[in-house]
């Protein structure tokens, strides 16, 4: 297993904006990983962090997929930009502290710039997220 502090140079982000706390799998067409809420986190409050927060780690972790990447072409990690989600299903307001969510995304469309990803959220095994993210990532562009 890969720790936060490899997370940390695979995304553009710096602390506390880093939101994953593990990367438990990388492959070509797949990512996985992982979130413990636990008080102390952005966006922690009254016991949990909202669900709608699952959007962005949903999108740290395509981050992470493309952090390899990067990595693999001797390249630091480059800022990337959301552009939207389709079909954005939450089912579940609130992630309750102590909760462990398993984030996951797979490519579906990747030309180097535009890419859309399948991503889910899950904790022990029961779907609580999904969406379909666009996002962009211009050829070139330095990360802040």
């Amino acid at each position: 297993m890969i720790k936060c502090s490899h997370v940390a140079n695979l995304l553009p982000h710096a602390p506390p904006m880093i939101l994953l706390d593990d990367i438990i799998a990388h492959e070509e067409n797949f990512v996985h990983t992982r979130v413990r809420i636990r008080e102390g986190l952005p966006f922690f409050k009254n016991g949990g962090v909202p669900s709608y927060i699952a959007l962005e780690y949903m999108a740290q972790t395509i981050g992470v997929w493309k952090g390899f990447l990067s990595q693999e072409h001797n390249q630091k990690p480059q800022i990337g930009f959301l552009i939207g989600s389709r079909q954005l299903i939450l089912n579940t307001p609130f992630f309750k502290e102590g909760a462990i969510l398993d984030v996951y995304g797979e490519p579906k469309y990747n030309d180097g710039e535009m890419a859309s990803f399948e991503c889910w959220v899950e904790s022990q095994g029961q779907r609580f997220a999904q969406a379909t993210l666009n996002v962009f990532q211009p050829k070139g562009e330095k990360s802040i």
